[in-house]
C-alpha cells in the first residue's frame, strides 16, 4: 500500500501528501539527518502536531494552506525547506507539504527509503 505521494509541480516545486504521522517522521529525519534544523520545520512540526487546532483555525479563516514561520538567515542561507502546508481530513488526518524550490526531490525520496514509507512518484507536466 502507497502510504505517500511525491509529485513534481510544473512551477518546480515538490508536493508531498501523506498522513499527519508520517509527514512528522518525514520533517524529523530531515531536522536531523538532513542538517536542516530550521525555523520552518520546527513551526511546520508544531502545526501537524496540533493538527485539529489549526485545521480549525484554515476552516474558520477559508484558508487552504499554512506557511510556517521563516528565519530571515535561513531565507538568505538557501535553507528553507517548507513553502507551505495544507491539512485536511477524511478518514484519517492528511498533510500536503510544499517544498522549497531548492529542496530537491532526490532529499525527499531518500527520506522516504530510509525510513520505510512507501511512496508514489508523479509529475504533472
Amino acid at each position: 500500500m502507497v502510504a505517500a505521494k511525491l509529485t513534481k509541480t510544473l512551477f518546480g516545486y515538490i508536493r508531498l501528501e501523506t498522513d499527519a504521522e508520517n509527514a512528522v517522521k518525514i520533517l524529523n529525519y530531515l531536522k536531523s539527518t538532513g542538517g536542516r534544523d530550521t525555523e520552518d520545520i520546527n513551526d511546520a512540526l508544531r502545526i501537524i502536531k496540533n493538527f485539529d487546532v489549526f485545521y480549525e483555525m484554515m476552516k474558520k479563516k477559508f484558508k487552504d494552506y499554512i506557511a510556517p514561520r521563516k528565519s530571515e538567515v535561513d531565507l538568505i542561507r538557501g535553507r528553507v525547506v517548507i513553502d507551505k502546508i495544507r491539512l485536511s481530513k477524511d478518514n484519517v488526518k492528511k498533510v500536503t507539504i510544499i517544498f522549497d524550490k531548492r529542496v530537491t526531490e532526490e532529499l525527499i525520496t531518500k527520506a522516504l527509503e530510509d525510513l520505510g514509507i512507501k511512496y508514489e512518484l508523479e509529475s504533472e507536466t
